[in-house]
């Protein structure tokens, strides 16, 4: 799968200036002071140098450190997992298997490829996790560079949006599948721009984020996306229709008392048919009903 999927790769490469200082050896009295003086000015120009490359180089992990995109969001890749990277702050064991009991960190693990399975700021995925069958979003759907879906998600997808052309509705995936390194990154972006209370209300913490399953999108139209997304007639067809193709919007207005996240009327979740008609029957929130 990591040859379908795109890579994340950071580098940074710190240079520093090389000074050499020498001459004959003389007799002379002042040749030690001169010297002394040079060399002292060398250092301190090296120092000068490895402290503002420290500066720049330390201030990534956003757009410009970890190529994140500010476009993508939570509860918003396409790239490999690194396990060894838990991207959350407290979080010491991101590959442990699913269990009932909260871990070290307060959070539980849920199994990675049950796509009905609850995430929110209580449940996780581990960190290993990358769905078995994703598959490429074709280009004519894709906003944005190569995007990759779960087989049943994206064939579900794809009926929904020939359901919404046939009604005068061209939608576009802004964003699907997301590793869990990705979605740390993008978390970290979002609190260097915001700050973490905001960054809390509209990111989702590595392995907690549902795009990590590989069945949720992002959806836009005429360029229009996230916030932009709000109030559109393509917004209102998605909120009415979604359930029949089996997606849900996990972020419905007016209850992020309950989801833990701020309205996105964007955010769509594939969840079958059968439970999504379930779901729109009952009233409640995904995350309601899946933890009922």
């Amino acid at each position: 799968m990591s040859g379908k999927v795109e890579r994340m790769v950071k580098s940074r490469t710190r240079q520093q200036p090389r000074s050499t200082v020498g001459g004959r050896d003389t007799s002379t009295s002042w040749q030690p002071i001169f010297t002394g003086a040079i060399v002292a000015v060398a250092v301190s120009f090296i120092v000068l140098v490895v402290v503002a490359a420290d500066s720049f180089g330390g201030s990534g992990g956003g757009d410009g450190g970890a190529g994140v995109s500010p476009t993508e969001t939570a509860g918003a890749d396409t790239s490999t997992p690194d396990p060894a990277a838990t991207g959350s702050p407290g979080n010491t064991d991101p590959t442990r298997t699913p269990t009932n009991e909260p871990g070290p960190d307060g959070s539980i693990v849920v199994a990675c490829n049950d796509i009905l399975a609850p995430l929110d700021k209580q449940h996780r995925l581990p960190a290993d996790c990358v769905p078995p069958d994703l598959e490429e979003v074709p280009g004519a759907i894709s906003a944005q560079g190569a995007q990759y879906l779960r087989t049943e998600a994206l064939a579900a997808l794809r009926e929904m949006f020939d359901a919404a052309r046939t009604d005068g509705f061209v939608l576009q995936v802004n964003s699907s599948f997301r590793s869990y390194q990705t979605q740390a990154d993008t978390y970290n972006y979002w609190v260097q721009t915001y700050g973490k209370e905001q960054a809390d209300r509209t990111s989702a913490r590595p392995g907690h984020s549902e795009h990590q399953l590989g069945t949720t999108a992002d959806v836009g139209a005429r360029g229009q996306f996230l916030e932009d997304f709000i109030g559109t007639a393509e917004a209102d067809w998605l909120a009415e229709n979604a359930w029949k193709y089996g997606f849900i919007i996990s972020y419905p207005d007016g209850k992020e008392g309950i989801t833990g996240y701020a309205y996105e009327p964007w955010h769509v979740r594939y969840v079958g048919q059968a439970v999504a008609a379930d779901v729109q029957a009952s009233g409640l929130t995904l995350r309601e009903f899946l933890l009922k």
